[in-house]
């Protein structure tokens, strides 16, 4: 009896899923590398940067100082984080050997950069998990704390209510009644937002004082002086801290801006090399002391 003979076709094991060119395991486990080194470095950072910020001024690091070294300090960790995760995601892809050699260097790259997108996103919830976890921690010891918070804001001496203590001063038998303190008040705050001490102010209320606490109308007029004097100096010392939290905010939005591109670029470059050093099948144990 004749045999039916039938062409036999060898199938070639495949290379991995064709529906897809990414493979998210090789990401996924890059996003993880960067994310931990991220933050193993930042607290790391952390624990640098309060060492160089003192309460006593005299010993503490300038601004300049501490934003140079933020700087150089988020963006070396930021680009050995990319590099590290974009190289293992590299080296772990399945290859694909029916493409180009430039066509692999793409695909690796194209690995390292949503390795360097989703370490990103982790980081990014990470550090908010973080902040909730430090917000709750706050409210837990705020009951606690309130005795003590509150001594310390009253050592903080209000300035207009300190102004007006050394203006109101009397050495009479009337001291000056709570009224013309708020109405001196008003005066001064209305003063200091204007930008100028109104002459017919300052002589009402030096005329005023000198009657109530016993004083000569010149003595009167250079308490008014000074206190307005000492309430300009607290007012530009409040813009000046402002200004310098402005600065500080527009540097830090910007720092981090270029250290995410340069982690962008770090990831990809990470990764083709990983690619290469997969296809040439580079031995790394002599890095860790092996053979």
């Amino acid at each position: 009896m004749a045999m039916d003979t039938a062409d036999v076709v060898v199938v070639a094991p495949g290379t991995g899923d064709k529906s897809s060119y990414l493979d998210w395991s090789p990401i996924f486990g890059g996003a993880v590398i960067a994310a931990a080194i991220t933050t193993i470095m930042a607290a790391f950072g952390s624990a640098i940067g309060l060492s160089l910020i003192s309460a006593d001024t005299s010993r503490s690091s300038g601004f300049t100082a501490l934003a140079i070294a933020a700087g150089l300090w988020t963006l070396w960790v930021t680009i050995s984080a990319c590099a590290a995760g974009g190289y293992l995601a590299g080296r772990m892809r399945r290859p694909t050997l029916d493409a180009s050699v430039h066509e692999r260097h793409v695909r690796d790259g194209a690995h390292g950069l949503v390795v360097w997108a989703a370490g990103a996103l982790l980081v990014a919830m990470l550090t908010s998990s973080a902040i909730n976890g430090a917000v709750k921690t706050a409210a837990a010891g705020a009951t606690a704390a309130a005795t003590g918070a509150a001594a310390l804001v009253s050592q903080q001496a209000d300035p207009l209510a300190s102004a007006l203590d050394s203006v109101m001063r009397s050495n009479g038998a009337q001291p000056v009644s709570a009224e013309e303190r708020e109405e001196a008040s008003r005066i001064l705050t209305r003063s200091l937002a204007s930008g100028a001490l109104d002459p017919a102010d300052r002589g009402y209320i030096a005329n005023r004082l000198a009657a109530r606490a016993n004083i000569s109308q010149q003595d009167a007029e250079k308490r008014i002086d000074d206190a307005y004097a000492k309430l300009n100096q607290a007012k530009e010392t409040a813009k000046q801290a402002a200004e310098r939290a402005r600065r500080m905010g527009v540097i830090t939005a910007f720092l981090t801006a270029a250290a995410l591109l340069a982690g962008a670029a770090a990831a990809w470059f990470g990764a083709v090399l990983g690619g290469k050093h997969r296809d040439e099948e580079i031995d790394l144990s002599a890095l860790f002391g092996s053979r």
